[in-house]
């Protein structure tokens, strides 16, 4: 791999960036430069002793010296179920291979240097969430314009680093936009420290509400910063959305509901330290819409609030299903045909096997099968519905919306079939290319969409339906039979977005939001009225098993306390209220 355009060596051995004309860290020794400025500048490790979790936030992620310090410095000063949430901004990420050789003097800081490498995420613009060190330490990667990409954050932030080049080389990285999220972001009492000891930067941090003093520098440097956030807590501008209380571990959560929505979150709360039970009506899980033999990971090429959240769920459930196991994909490789527009080819997208996905997730889990759930009051200390179109039988989820949407695959004969496609190819519909389903190769193509309609049996028509959606992606469909189907209902929102996070109380909404219709700004608004540790993740449609990963983290954010792993307005667009909220608005 090549050297990132930005980047050269200074005597062969300090990284340093040619559009800022200053260095990475500090020819003298780096590494104890960044000990010295940015954990005894905090008071690390004592500030995160007997803490359950503690969120650090880095403005200059550079090579991820400071990040795999403080990675050390955690896994050796704390408890193993004690969780550290590391955000960084980054408008120019350095490759894998500069990475490696930027860090590579120091062999003590291998094994966190090696996590990093594995996780390394891509270069591209937008939020990037990895999990290393079997859970204990997430690392949310914001890659762009720090004002920018800390205005989209939403976190309760313990300790910042600010660790841009120097002020007068890069001063967007130390401006009062900046400076105005940190103080947005802060905790009480947050801890701040800085290489820098600029004075307009203390003085810009101190008008933002930070009691800063000058330290005593590293080497050569006489002095840096270091910081106490002492101002006010930030008011949420749209406190319909705010977030719920956080809940301590070891609580018990149960999930409604055993489809592909409620089995990656049980498994992303379970490695966050709770007591999580998945109670299924069906005698296995994920047995209905996500119960197919083979299914697809389709890419969205469209742009909005879909586009924006479909692209953030691809990146994340294709990480996820690598990291589940081999035998995830079936086939490799995607080529979509959008109307009037030439052939897009996906390598990593393709076919997946959701038996392959059920046997992983369910021998992590504790799953009650059999169990029809009608009143969830005392089930759990937080209870979370997960039954697709079975969602709104609750009292909870009353004045909430969601259609049921049928929808049925054909599978055809592939014995013998000598030129199938190789890959997965995606129209009006879709076509697999052959899979063993019960000992015989089979293609499976799909799927109708008939919203409104709850029914499950299987129909000539929508067979027909397919085959023609099919013969338009590939002729050779007509030469072969049709060996069965399966048809299963899935959960529609209104706007194509899934509904993702705590249940509002209707009625209490109403009453506190009214005023709403008369624009938000002729008075203050209380906070979010919600259902006490009630939560919904419905509505995933026909990419529920592209979008569930993504989902399951965000609840467990929601429910832990940590930082979103996508950026707020995101989040605001998944919100079960939002439709409610929609209709105030207009006055109805």
């Amino acid at each position: 791999m090549k050297t990132s355009k930005d980047l050269y060596w200074q005597n062969n051995q300090t990284p340093a960036s040619r559009r800022f004309d200053d260095i990475y860290f500090s020819t003298d020794d780096g590494l104890m430069e960044s000990r010295h400025v940015f954990l005894t500048g905090i008071n690390a490790p004592e500030i995160w002793q007997n803490k359950a979790r503690f969120t650090l936030l880095e403005n200059g992620f550079g090579t991820g010296l400071n990040f795999i310090i403080a990675c050390q410095a955690w896994l050796k000063s704390t408890e193993p179920d004690a969780h550290l949430t590391y955000i960084a901004t980054e408008k120019h990420p350095l490759n894998k291979a500069d990475i490696d050789r930027a860090l590579s003097h120091w062999p003590e800081l291998d094994a966190e240097k090696q996590a990093l490498l594995n996780s390394t995420p891509p270069q591209s613009a937008g939020f990037h969430q990895r999990h290393l060190f079997e859970g204990r330490i997430t690392l949310l990667l914001l890659i762009g314009d720090s004002a920018a990409m800390l205005n989209e954050l939403d976190a309760r932030v313990d300790a910042f680093y600010l660790d841009g080049f120097a002020p007068s080389r890069n001063p967007n990285m130390w401006s009062a936009d900046v400076f105005s999220q940190l103080a947005r972001l802060a905790a009480p009492s947050a801890k701040l420290a800085s290489f820098t000891a600029a004075g307009f930067v203390r003085r810009g941090l101190s008008a933002h509400g930070f009691e800063m003093q000058k330290s005593p520098g590293f080497g050569k440097k006489r002095e840096n910063l270091r910081g106490c956030y002492t101002g006010p807590t930030a008011l949420d501008p749209k406190p319909w959305f705010n977030r719920p209380a956080p809940l301590a571990k070891d609580k018990k959560i149960a999930l409604i509901g055993g489809g592909i929505a409620g089995m990656t979150t049980g498994l992303a709360l379970q490695k966050r330290g709770y007591q999580v039970i998945i109670y299924e009506q069906d005698g296995q899980p994920m047995n209905r819409a996500s119960g197919n033999p083979a299914g697809i990971i389709d890419p969205y090429l469209g742009g909005g609030p879909e586009g924006l959240f479909y692209r953030t769920a691809l990146s994340h459930a294709l990480d996820y299903y690598r990291a589940l196991g081999p035998d995830i994909f079936l086939h490799k490789g995607l080529t979509k045909f959008p109307e009037q527009a030439v052939p897009i080819h996906f390598p990593d997208c393709g076919a997946i096997s959701p038996p392959a996905i059920r046997a992983a997730l369910s021998r992590a889990l504790t799953i009650k099968t059999g169990q029809e759930i009608a009143d969830i009051s005392g089930l759990a200390d937080v209870v979370i519905i997960c039954s697709g179109p079975d969602s709104l039988t609750f009292p909870e989820t009353k004045g909430l919306t969601l259609d049921p949407v049928r929808g049925q695959i054909t599978l055809l004969n592939g014995e013998g079939c000598l030129t199938p496609p190789d890959r997965v190819l995606c129209g009006k519909g879709y076509l697999i290319p052959p899979v063993k389903i019960n000992g015989k190769m089979t293609l499976l193509t799909g799927a109708s969409f008939h919203r409104g309609d709850s029914a499950t049996d299987i129909r000539d028509s929508d067979h027909q339906e397919n085959l023609r959606n099919a013969h338009a992606l590939w002729p050779g469909v007509d030469d072969l039979a049709i060996t069965g189907g399966r048809s299963a209902v899935r959960a529609h929102s209104p706007d194509h977005l899934p509904l993702c996070g705590p249940l509002p109380d209707v009625a209490a909404y109403i009453t506190a939001y009214e005023m709403l219709k008369h624009g938000p700004k002729h008075r203050d608004f209380p906070p979010a009225p919600l259902l006490k540790n009630r939560y919904i993740l419905s509505g995933l449609g026909a990419r529920g098993f592209m979008t569930a990963p993504l989902m399951a983290e965000i609840i467990t954010a929601l429910i832990s306390g940590d930082a979103l792993p996508v950026p707020r307005r995101l989040y605001e667009s998944l919100h079960p209220a939002r439709f409610l909220i929609r209709r105030l608005i207009k006055g109805r």
